[in-house]
Formats: C-alpha cells, structure tokens, sequence
C-alpha cells in the first residue's frame, strides 16, 4: 500500500542586524517548528543545509547566487 499522507515541515526564519542593513553581515537563525531545533547561522547556505535536513531541496533551492 502507498503511503500519500501529508507531511508538513514549518520553520521559523529570523534574522538579525547589528547596524545599517547596507553594512551588516547576514546572520539569524532558523528554528523547525516540530522538533524545536534551532541553528544559528551567519551565511544563508547554513539555513539551506540546515532546512534540507528536514526537507528534500533540490540543486537549484540549494544554489545561493549574488542576485538573491
């Protein structure tokens, strides 16, 4: 029998800036709602590696670009 149950991943983005947006690093953290884990990261590729522990991203989800 084939399993289609719905499975839902919730997270929680936050970031933080420590002055002007145009000079502050990027850094936050990222919280999975359902298991209550949280990892702080300071480049967005850690949340993506973080997330696609949880949830199946493919190369181009997981692909950070300058433009973004």
């Amino acid at each position: 029998m084939e399993d289609n149950a719905l499975t839902i991943t919730s997270f929680v983005v936050r970031f933080i800036h420590s002055g002007p947006p145009e000079n502050a690093p990027l850094r936050g953290s990222v919280l999975n709602v359902q298991t209550n884990e949280e990892h702080h990261f300071l480049h967005w590729q850690e949340a993506l590696e973080f997330i696609g522990r949880y949830v199946k991203l493919d190369s181009d989800e997981l692909r950070v670009t300058n433009d973004e």
